[in-house]
Order: structure tokens, then sequence, then C-alpha cells
């Protein structure tokens, strides 16, 4: 099956893709294939023809990888039947349903893959990427945690890790994919609502300080989450899968979020995202604008931060209007910043 990728991709995220799959599809297959320089220099028309040639390489070495599995097995079923070689067992239907087996998992692999091949290609964000080396022990777990995944939802968070490993290196470490790994589709769901309620705040160098779930003044201990999906028993399932931290009462101070006058002019030093969107806080006339302003709730884990970046947000407007509430009531206007 041809890949399909969008035309508005960049030629360097393509080359550097394939750089990637290079490496991952040779673990995969059984044995590591060092990135060519060539695959750097290849022009747009041969980066495109992926489907057409690529596919088949990789097919190709699926294949050869399913062959030497039947024929280990054949060799297992004559020694289980003590014949010797070139004798076929009494009952070869056994040695045909471990073909069939091996051969329809194989297949199906290659097109899981395949698939997450293809939707990694379309969601670049970038039009240039770093020229560097893939780690070749991140594309080994990472090709071998894909071929067994085959629902489209968990395959677009797999491509998106992808595509943003091949962007920003570094990005998303092994312990995070291993993580990923374990995650069924009702756990990723329900992160899916924790990171839409999320507050995140990023540094300059794009790296993540904080990103939690305000408990809104309330106990998350005593639910206060839980009409918004985050009751009190699925958040331990999102801790035991390593996603927040157990500590659901930690506090940030969010000082920085606060509005000041530069120059006459109202300024946030450092708003925080919310909904994918920029948000200070402005105080009121009564409200102290020195001191810590400590928030409180559940944080994200390393891990979790990270694949929170890759994560579709879901619209939850009651929390929306019950936090708008709860910085009032500390004082606050909650602003979107505008850029510029």
């Amino acid at each position: 099956m041809p890949i399909s990728v969008n035309v508005n991709v960049s030629v360097p995220f393509l080359e550097k893709l394939l750089d990637y799959t290079a490496s991952g599809i040779g673990s995969v297959a059984g044995w590591m294939m060092a990135p060519s320089k060539a695959r750097r220099a290849v022009k747009a028309n041969k980066i495109l023809a992926l489907g057409a040639s690529e596919v088949r390489d990789i097919e190709a070495e699926g294949e050869a990888k399913a062959l030497q599995v039947i024929t280990a097995a054949q060799v297992e079923a004559r020694r289980v039947y003590e014949l010797p070689a070139g004798v076929e067992p009494s009952e070869p239907s056994m040695v045909e349903a471990v073909e069939q087996r091996i051969l329809y998992q194989e297949e199906k692999r290659q097109r899981n893959i395949q698939d997450v091949l293809g939707k990694a290609a379309n969601a670049a964000t970038s039009t240039e990427v770093p020229d560097h080396e893939p780690d070749h022990d991140w594309t080994a777990r990472f090709f071998n945690s894909i071929q067994d995944v085959s629902s489209e939802e968990m395959q677009t968070l797999w491509a998106k890790i992808l595509a943003g490993e091949v962007e920003r290196p570094g990005s998303t470490s092994t312990r995070t994919l291993s993580i990923l790994r374990d995650l069924d589709q009702t756990t990723a769901n329900l992160f899916r609502t924790l990171c839409s309620l999320a507050l995140t705040i990023f540094l300059p160098n794009g790296s993540i300080l904080d990103s939690r779930v305000i408990s809104l003044g309330g106990k998350v201990g005593r639910n206060v989450l839980e009409p918004f999906g985050l009751s009190f028993d699925r958040l331990n399932i999102l801790n035991e899968h390593g996603l927040i931290i157990s500590d659901f009462e930690s506090q940030m101070n969010y000082r920085a979020c606060i509005a000041g006058k530069i120059n006459e002019a109202l300024r946030v030093p450092v708003p925080f995202i919310y909904q994918d969107r920029s948000w200070g806080l402005v105080p009121n006339e009564e409200r102290e604008k020195e001191g810590e302003f400590n928030l409180s709730g559940v944080a994200l884990t390393v891990a979790g931060r990270e694949l929170a970046r890759v994560i579709d947000q879901v619209s939850v407007p009651a929390y929306d209007e019950a936090m708008v509430n709860f910085f009032t009531d500390k004082g606050f206007m909650m602003t979107e910043v505008r850029d510029g």
C-alpha cells in the first residue's frame, strides 16, 4: 500500500523521516541499517515516490523476516516429530497453520508500520529540520512498538511522536515511548481529558516548566474534579501509567503569569497556555500584586508533558466557567494574551 504524502510537506522533513525509517525498520527486520549520506541528497520526486519504491523495500524486508521465521518453524516441527530433513511431518496441517499465522502477523505488522509512516509524513509542522543522526536505540524502540498498533487513533499519536522527534531530536524519551506503548484507548481518552483541563507554562527554550490541572480551591482527594471527568479513581489510573505525579495537591508559583504595567501598558511576563491559547491574570485594584501566587492541583510528569504535546484537546465548557470564577474569587481577571 503506497504511503500518501501531503505535497506541502517539506523535502528536508521527508529526507530525515527516511533516515529514521532506515534505522528503525532495520531493527524490526532483524538488522540495523545505518542511514546513508545518499538519502540526505534525495530530491523531491524520489522522496514522494516513497510508496512506489521505499515501501516495496520495506515490504521485502518484512517478507524476508517472515520466511526466516517460517523456515525456523518448519525445522522445529521436524524436530518435534523426530523426522529427518526432506521428510514432511505426518500432520502437515500443523506446519501450514504456523506458516499462515506468521504470514498474517507479519503482514499486519507491516501495514501498521506503513500507516504510522504515512501519518507521520503528514504531521510535519516545520519546513526545516536539523541535520542529525537518528538515535538508533530510540528508533528501535519506536518501530518495535508501532508494529503492533492497529487503532487509528493510537497510530496518530505515534505518528505525531515520530514527526516531533524528526523536527526536535530528543523531544520524546524512550521511557515515554514505553509508557505510550502500554496505554490502551480508554486510558488515552482519559489522558486527553486531563490535557484539555491543564494549564501549562513554557520556558523560552520551548521546554515545559509546569503543566497541571488546578483543583479550583478544593481537594482532589475529595473528588473536586469528578464533575469534569477526573474522579480520584481515574486520576489513580493515570498515576499508575506514569502520566501524573502521585501528589495530587502539589503546588506551583504562578506569579509570573500576573500582568503588570510596563511603560503604562499591561504586560504578562510569562503567559500560561490553556486550550492552545495564551492567557494572563490581570489583578483588580484591591489585589496584592506582590508575593507568591501558588496554584495546587494535579501535575503532569515529564513523560506526561512530552505526550501532552501531541494530544488533541477537547472543549470542557463547565471547567472553563469554573476556572474563570476561581480566578475572579482570587482577585484576577483571566485575560487572553494576543501575539505581538
